[in-house]
């Protein structure tokens, strides 16, 4: 088969769709210049284009079934991820989200029985509270929920837990109660309160533990 000729060889009407993208009559404008550019000597097998022909068609046909099918999914995974609501999650991290004063929680389990505390850093890098959680078993799991004092808004604050030598605990999670879900760009989203993850990264999901 010859060369294909220039876009700015062919005739007819471009079609007004994204310039990233071939729509039928940009395939037809080409399919026309092969014919046309094609030697006459040894012309191209008729069944090259029939081939390209149903190879577009097919193309075409999958575009159509993605495009109908991906706001169907799309709902189909709010639907599921409403059932996250009310539920109590956990997620790798060490943020809180405090919203109307109350604050979601960091679980953590400390490597050495030490004596251990809380700091928290706001949104700025700095440090607005520290609380001392006294000592600690090896391999015991703990849940710590900050009380902010007042003064401290809603919003996001990371929380370093660190022993009696000033180290960081590693392997903490964050856990709260979701509050609502959402469809963004990059998927799933669970809210907290303040405190957004990605449905992807939660670890677990169970009944929130009521008080007695």
């Amino acid at each position: 088969m010859s060369t294909v000729p220039s876009a700015t060889t062919t005739s007819g009407t471009t079609s007004p769709a994204s310039p990233n993208l071939l729509s039928s009559t940009d395939f037809l404008q080409i399919l026309v210049a092969e014919f046309k550019g094609q030697d006459p000597t040894s012309p191209t097998d008729p069944t090259q284009f029939a081939s390209q022909l149903v190879q577009f068609a097919n193309l075409g046909q999958l575009q159509s079934i993605d495009n109908a099918v991906q706001p169907q999914a799309s709902t189909t995974l709010m639907q599921a991820a409403s059932a996250f609501i009310g539920r109590e999650v956990v997620t790798p991290g060490n943020t809180i989200g405090v919203l109307s004063g109350k604050a979601t929680s960091i679980t953590w389990t400390p490597a050495n029985t030490d004596t251990y505390s809380a700091q928290i850093i706001n949104s700025a890098g700095q440090q607005v509270d520290s609380v001392t959680l006294c000592a600690q078993n090896a391999g015991a799991l703990n849940t710590f929920t900050w009380s902010p004092p007042s003064g401290n808004g809603d919003g996001q604050y990371t929380v370093n837990i660190v022993d009696s030598k000033g180290a960081t605990v590693s392997g903490t999670l964050e856990q709260g109660v979701v509050q609502s879900v959402a469809m963004t760009s990059a998927g799933v989203t669970v809210d907290l309160g303040n405190l957004q993850i990605a449905e992807s990264q939660i670890e677990s999901v169970a009944q929130p533990q009521t008080s007695n």
